[in-house]
């Protein structure tokens, strides 16, 4: 029971710490436990296994839903994906933890445990990627994007890896700029890291055309989006993007003092966005060496 507080305790991490990826893993292993300790209690002792199973499952869904219910009151984000968590620990419980006189019959348990391990892998494999990539991302900071390794693009909403073509080591982000979109481009979501202490916000990008590009870069932190998202409690600024590669460097206090009424939070930053507004035809650019400069 003292376990289950743990879901409710904000523990104060930023929002790129790499042991968030492991909630989904704490989760798994809470409902795995819980559903060996109900599947011990006397009254499932002569119970048929499917009833036995339904019914331990069924509680580990309630249970799980209701902590994300509540979880947004203590200031956590409820999670379809955890709820997905919670039924696979429950699962592991039933079908690895059984006391000897409780399972089923040995060639049901095989393909029972084989499927479970498909789901696995299924489910974990995702927060186990993030995790490699924000320890990656950890170890680069203060360089938030020069498309280097392989799963680099994961960070962003939108582009590719173009190992041709680059302004600093050997790729780039390609992003293609489609109309039909209000604000094409792309964001950085995850990576960010903490800002505080740096100078200099910089990167460069690629414009093959002849007519120029008009760039808007704008940087959120949570507080942002907590306080209803307006346009002047955030960092806004456009730029020319002549033919060629363009190098762009942005005060770091500029920043900052972006939001009319509050500093940004540079240390608690949702994400960095960059696109352009309502294009009259699809247009392309390459993006390189996002960077934190001293």
């Amino acid at each position: 029971m003292a376990a289950a507080t743990l879901f409710f305790l904000d523990i104060g991490l930023g929002p790129d710490n790499p042991i968030k990826q492991l909630y989904g893993f704490a989760h798994f292993a809470f409902f795995a436990l819980m559903a060996r300790c109900l599947v011990g209690l006397s009254f499932f002792s002569r119970k048929h296994f499917w009833f036995r199973f339904l019914l331990i499952m069924a509680a580990v869904f309630i249970a799980g839903g209701l902590i994300e219910l509540i979880q947004p009151c203590f200031g956590r984000t409820a999670s379809w994906r955890d709820i997905g968590f919670n039924l696979l620990g429950g699962c592991f419980g039933l079908l690895f933890l059984l006391p000897p006189d409780r399972k089923p019959s040995e060639r049901f348990l095989l393909w029972a445990r084989l499927a479970f391990f498909v789901l696995a892998v299924i489910m974990f494999s995702r927060p186990a990627l993030a995790l490699w990539d924000m320890l990656e991302a950890s170890r680069r900071f203060p360089v938030l994007g020069d498309f280097e390794t392989r799963l680099e693009t994961r960070r962003w909403s939108s582009g590719k890896t173009d190992k041709n073509f680059a302004r600093h080591g050997r790729a780039s982000l390609q992003v293609p700029l489609a109309t039909g979109i209000k604000y094409p481009g792309t964001t950085l979501l995850n990576g960010i890291g903490n800002w505080t202490g740096h100078s200099y916000f910089a990167f460069s990008v690629h414009n093959p055309d002849p007519e120029p590009l008009f760039l808007t870069v704008s940087i959120r932190d949570h507080e942002h989006f907590r306080r209803g998202g307006l346009y002047n409690d955030r960092f806004n600024r456009s730029f020319r993007i002549e033919q060629g590669w363009n190098d762009i460097r942005i005060p770091i206090e500029d920043i900052k003092n972006a939001p009319l009424k509050r500093p940004l939070e540079l240390n608690n930053l949702a994400e960095v966005v960059f696109f352009m507004v309502d294009l009259p035809q699809p247009r392309l650019m390459h993006l390189d060496y996002v960077r934190l400069i001293p």
